[in-house]
């Protein structure tokens, strides 16, 4: 009896051993990286009525930066204030990239407004890497975009390849750039500055980046 009462403790602090490292590894903070595109003398994009992509990008990414600290997440940014990382492009966009492995991210969100020589153009487009978390990451956010704020917009997230120098760096994580809007639509430009639809915006792209991690098939963070 005695015999039997060992093993069946020795079984539930197996168990219980068990169940705690999975749910350790299951519980860690997802770090999560927000680029606000351009800044300081590089302005971006610019609408017609001076609205400039910089200040668009900043004020969309600290809501971001805000929902998803409140959801649990670990949030980093390239920046918080009105500045460029270096007075050379190529510098500040390779500095943006080193923060990925500096803060070992596992997703990536460069959040930038879109521009069009006509106006027919509107509404969110999200890029992503070359790779398939990126791709999966991506297709969740304009899904999750398209179904709680813009329900008319037949986008579809793309590959990148090679047009973006911040998602060819080859980074292991999933890495997206979220073109949240055209300032050349007169619509998009108005919408974009509001902030009750910024606020919408970032509740869908937030609730893009939960699905996604809901349904990927690995457990815990994604850079390993």
């Amino acid at each position: 009896m005695k015999i039997i009462k060992t093993i069946l403790l020795a079984s539930v602090f197996l168990f219980l051993g068990n169940y705690v490292a999975y749910a350790a590894e299951n519980n860690k903070e997802y770090k999560v990286l927000i680029d606000p595109g351009h800044g300081g003398y590089d302005g971006g994009a610019k609408s017609k009525n001076g609205v400039v992509e910089k200040d668009i990008n900043l004020g969309i990414s600290l809501k971001l930066r805000d929902v998803l600290k409140e959801k649990g997440y670990k949030v980093y940014m390239t920046r918080e204030d009105d500045i460029a990382l270096s007075n050379k492009k190529v510098e500040d966009l390779t500095k943006r990239c080193e923060m990925k492995k500096e803060n070992e991210c596992d997703i990536f969100i460069s959040i930038h407004q879109n521009m069009f020589q006509g106006q027919s153009c509107k509404g969110t487009q999200v890029w992503y890497a070359s790779n398939e978390k990126s791709k999966a990451i991506a297709e969740s956010i304009q899904s999750s975009v398209v179904q709680e704020v813009q329900p008319n917009n037949k986008r579809v997230a793309k590959d990148a390849k090679k047009a973006y120098k911040i998602l060819r760096d080859g980074y292991d994580g999933g890495c997206v750039i979220v073109e949240c809007g055209f300032l050349s639509n007169g619509e998009d430009e108005k919408n974009l500055q509001n902030e009750d639809y910024q606020q919408s915006l970032v509740k869908a792209i937030s609730n893009g980046i939960d699905k996604y991690l809901k349904e990927k098939p690995e457990k815990g963070p994604i850079i390993k």
